[in-house]
């Protein structure tokens, strides 16, 4: 799918088929400074039997990351540009992932479960040269679009309250979820804000 943004994008929902592509973003598109090098995103995979064993370690994650992705768990989209990927969205079913130790960390609990059908939103990765070119912002339209066309009845986002470096803000800031239609229904019990977008 053809996205508007200031680059031309594409946007195609993760899945084995894609699985070298995510795994060539993590392995080198961010720099070793950079607290998402390399960290696969392995925490929200999905499941709520998944294990925070190892995962202090890069291959550990790498690993698991397979794993989730070919079992079809772990879900998101990936934005390519000249053919390779800028940029990653974890975004998965809201009940199935509530109890992924990944959430559990963000949260601080978990998620209560709805009776609506429902996408959350929990973390964003753009390569270093495509920052400030409107490569999330693609990405959260692209996954407000198919979620309204899956029947979800809203998708829901994490943002800090306040504060926080680019560790703690790998979730979105609240002005770029405001600026899609996000309002605030609850707070967590560590710093998040819980905003909706209905669909």
């Amino acid at each position: 799918m053809e996205t508007a943004a200031c680059i031309p994008l594409t946007v195609e929902p993760l899945s084995a088929e894609r699985l070298e592509d995510f795994l060539a973003f993590f392995d080198s598109a961010l720099p070793e400074e950079e607290w998402g090098h390399r960290c696969y995103c392995a925490a929200f995979c999905g499941k709520d039997n998944c294990s925070e064993e190892g995962m202090e370690n890069p291959e550990v994650r790498r690993e698991a990351a397979i794993r989730y992705i070919r079992e079809g768990t772990m879900r998101g989209y990936l934005a390519y540009a000249d053919g390779s990927v800028v940029g990653w969205c974890s975004a998965n079913d809201r009940n199935a992932s509530r109890k992924c130790f990944g959430v559990r960390w963000i949260i601080g609990s978990e998620l209560p479960e709805t009776e609506e059908r429902a996408l959350s939103v929990f973390c964003f990765e753009v390569a270093p040269a495509y920052r400030g070119r409107h490569v999330a912002t693609a990405l959260l339209e692209h996954l407000i679009e198919n979620a309204r066309a899956s029947g979800c009845a809203f998708v829901e986002a994490y943002p800090l309250k306040e504060g926080g470096d680019a560790l703690e803000n790998f979730s979105g800031h609240i002005a770029f979820y405001e600026k899609h239609g996000f309002q605030p229904v609850g707070e967590t019990s560590n710093g998040r804000l819980i905003m909706r977008k209905r669909l």
